[in-house]
């Protein structure tokens, strides 16, 4: 017999049904020489601290930080959770069980779930690793014939162990560190409390902004050619130019005059008696490649931007896609690349899709190689980008979550074969002369579409009020301007817009760094706060424990947020800090950072800032050992009791338990 343990019931039955494995029995099925069982996601978690040291039990100064020896595992309380443990670990011990696969979701917290569940319930057996980036029976069939061994994905182990760990120590420690300091219960995780303040900042600085009045004197010039609106740009001629001759890009903020008006004033009557004409055209081609493809990061955002999703509702519908319907590619990706052999199936994957966008497919999709832009070996690990796979779902419930994002996914691949988007941008600097002066300059940019491109596939939105106005065709030096209307406008500086989901993904993406250049983004990629699976989460959780709200899309913070923000040590509250942290993980997850070190800067993390906010120098402690968790020995569980010989058994099959009926 064989083992195969997947994460959900749902992937459990697709694999067996590619596997022949219909015999349905409580909590497994068995097939074809296969006994195909599931967890119903975490089923074993590392022990509460009172369960390691019944000292920990009561919150107290003296007991922190508390660096347990070995972490042990337990079953976590959850519905029906220890049932189907008991079921999985009693097949997983079974004599008849010969090697194990396991087929827990294809990534770090999957790994965790697998190798838990497998040392929790003392197993010895040797077991292979299914890695699944779809739930076809195509995919399913491909990943059964290239098994590979369990040690393979030790780094990934370790980057997931660590991860639990180090969370563990955070939590546990400085939750109950600034609780018995500040007399309110808080909860400070690693990642969750460098996000909250992120917004916390984001907040305090729209709060504590004051608006600066000023003024912008605006134009409106005509001629034969038509109309269109310039800024009174008061700069020299000789600004107006690089070394090189080119004319600069305007600068808004040199448009801005003193809030008195006694300059608009003054600018306002010598133009209304002037005279306008083209002093310089400049016209030049803006090209935009079409985007790269999804990660579950970008999927967010878009839709966010889009539709107003929240993340968790965004990976929702995308986990329903790949589960349900094994419509897209596995979801919780990092990457935003391809593989070259999965790229050889794009064939059949625009054939599919394909005919939902009638007149809207470049010629070649599918067919045509794909640049490095969306195909790198080199930048694929665990898995590649999100794509739709050659299984299209039934019809799905118009403008319901699941078909805008299955919408998006597609359209976002169609893309990759689709020509440039190209812009025409237009500079015209409008001179006036009077009277009273020899020249006053305005400034007006004008943007047009002059290629679509991939843009014809973009989701129809509402029109842009900041969108940059067309100009009239056929401007050039020297044409005679009528100054139609000229007056001063009021205005004021504006604030920093809150955190929407969008924006705080960004910024988690890049640990609150500002950056807007995408290749800088991607160098950042692997130091952000979390991983794009756990982001999501993270926000509800800091929703669901009253740090932050939800204000449309806004997310702002409360005052137990504040609070929170304003008691913890500067290091606790860094996004950058945090990042290195994931950049360790991640490393590690390769193979290139050892499990040991790790944890030892964990544990001198946490007794350095628990020292400090209990006013003391931090004392050197022995850190962990590291390694694998253990199982308790006080309490042996009925599936930890040492194994019976086989020839006490009664039989090889798979005893009715008494607790459960089952087999």
């Amino acid at each position: 017999m064989i083992v195969v343990l997947a994460e959900k019931p749902s992937v459990a039955r697709d694999i067996a049904a590619v596997l022949g494995a219909h015999g349905r029995h409580e909590g497994y099925l068995e097939g074809n020489g296969y006994w195909v069982t599931w967890a119903i996601g975490h089923l074993v978690g590392l022990a509460q601290p009172d369960e390691i040291d019944p000292a920990w039990k009561r919150w107290s100064r003296a007991t922190l930080p508390m660096l347990p020896e070995r972490f042990p595992l337990v079953p976590l309380k959850m519905k029906d959770g220890r049932a189907q443990l008991r079921i999985v670990s009693r097949l997983l011990r079974d004599p008849q069980v010969r090697s194990v696969i396991a087929a827990t979701d294809a990534g770090r917290e999957g790994e965790l779930i697998f190798r838990y569940i497998y040392e929790l319930a003392r197993c010895r057996k040797p077991w292979q690793r299914l890695w699944l980036s779809s739930l076809t029976p195509a995919a399913i069939r491909t990943a059964l014939s290239k098994l590979e061994p369990g040690t393979r994905y030790d780094g990934l182990a370790a980057a997931a162990r660590a991860r639990s760990q180090a969370d563990w120590l955070v939590g546990m420690n400085l939750s109950r560190a600034y609780t018995l300091t500040s007399g309110t219960l808080f909860s400070v995780g690693r990642v969750q409390t460098p996000t909250l303040a992120m917004i916390v900042a984001r907040d305090r600085e729209i709060r504590a902004f004051v608006p600066q009045p000023y003024l912008e004197v605006v134009a409106t010039f005509h001629s034969t050619k038509g109309s269109y609106q310039g800024t009174y740009y008061p700069v020299a001629r000789d600004a107006l130019h690089d070394g090189r001759g080119q004319l600069r890009a305007f600068d808004p903020l040199r448009a801005r005059l003193p809030p008195d008006g006694r300059l608009a004033r003054a600018a306002v009557e010598r133009v209304r008696a002037g005279q306008g004409r083209v002093a310089y055209v400049d016209r030049s081609l803006r090209r935009t490649p079409p985007p790269q493809l999804f990660d579950l990061t970008e999927l967010q955002r878009r839709a966010n931007q889009l539709y107003g999703y929240r993340a968790e509702q965004t990976l929702n519908a995308a986990q329903t896609l790949y589960e349900r319907y094994k419509a897209i590619s596995y979801p919780r990706t990092d990457s935003r690349y391809l593989s070259s052999a999965v790229a050889e199936t794009l064939p059949q994957v625009v054939a599919s899709i394909a005919p939902q966008y009638p007149g809207l497919v470049a010629a070649g999709s599918g067919t045509r190689p794909l640049s490095r832009r969306f195909v790198d070996d080199a930048k694929v690990s665990d898995h590649h980008a999100l794509i739709p796979t050659p299984q299209r779902p039934p019809a799905l419930p118009e403008g319901s979550a699941e078909a805008r994002i299955y919408d998006l996914i597609c359209r976002r691949l169609l893309m990759a074969w689709h020509a440039d988007m190209l812009e025409s941008v237009t500079r015209v600097v409008t001179e006036v002369s009077s009277p009273a002066a020899a020249a006053d300059l305005f400034a007006t940019q004008g943007v047009s579409l002059e290629d679509p491109g991939f843009s014809v596939l973009e989701p129809r939105r509402a029109a842009d009020p900041n969108a940059k106005p067309k100009l009239p065709a056929g401007l050039a030096v020297s044409d005679a301007q009528r100054v139609d209307n000229v007056e001063a406008l009021r205005k004021q500086t504006q604030p920093p817009r809150p955190h929407t989901e969008a924006s705080l993904l960004a910024a988690m993406e890049t640990a609150g760094r500002k950056l807007e250049d995408r290749a800088l983004i991607e160098a950042m990629r692997e130091s952000g706060l979390g991983t794009p699976a756990t982001r999501a989460a993270t926000i509800e959780t800091l929703l669901s424990r009253g740090y932050i709200v939800r204000q449309a899309k806004n997310l702002l913070s409360t005052k137990l947020g504040e609070a929170l923000i304003d008691a913890v040590h500067p290091l606790v509250q860094s996004p950058e800090m945090t990042g290195r942290w994931e950049q360790r993980l991640r490393r590690m997850e390769r193979g290139q950072e050892p499990f040991e070190p790790f944890m030892h800067d964990i544990a001198a993390y946490v007794g350095e800032v628990v020292a400090a906010q209990a006013g003391k120098p931090a004392a050197p402690r022995q850190p962990m050992a590291a390694g694998k968790g253990r199982v308790f020995k006080r309490k042996q569980r009925p599936w930890q009791r040492p194994r019976k010989a086989a020839s006490a058994r009664k039989s090889a099959a798979p005893k009715r338990s008494r607790r459960t009926g089952q087999k």
